[in-house]
């Protein structure tokens, strides 16, 4: 839990505004499809933890989802992993 100034609850909004506010002062705001965000940090922690091999019951339970299918997006190759696979293929053989 984060306060406001007044010692207060921070509300979703303020944290919102603040973390999206951080993201423009450090330019990484600018990504049309999706901008920096809350959500961007969270979906970043949750793809870290599937690609370290962590458990996605934890990843789940961590991010509070209540079915693993909604886990799962997280875990979906990204192209780039796509074009890795497949580069790793060639070099193999």
């Amino acid at each position: 839990m984060f306060l406001n100034q007044r010692g207060g609850r921070l509300t979703d909004r303020a944290a919102r505004d603040i973390i999206t506010g951080l993201g423009e002062a450090c330019g990484i705001n600018d990504d049309p499809v999706e901008p920096f965000s809350p959500h961007v940090l969270r979906h970043t922690f949750a793809t870290q933890l599937i690609r370290d091999g962590k458990d996605p019951i934890l990843v789940a339970e961590l991010l509070g989802h209540g079915s693993l299918d909604t886990t799962r997006r997280y875990a979906l190759p990204t192209e780039a992993d796509k074009a890795a696979a497949l580069e790793a293929l060639i070099t193999d053989h």
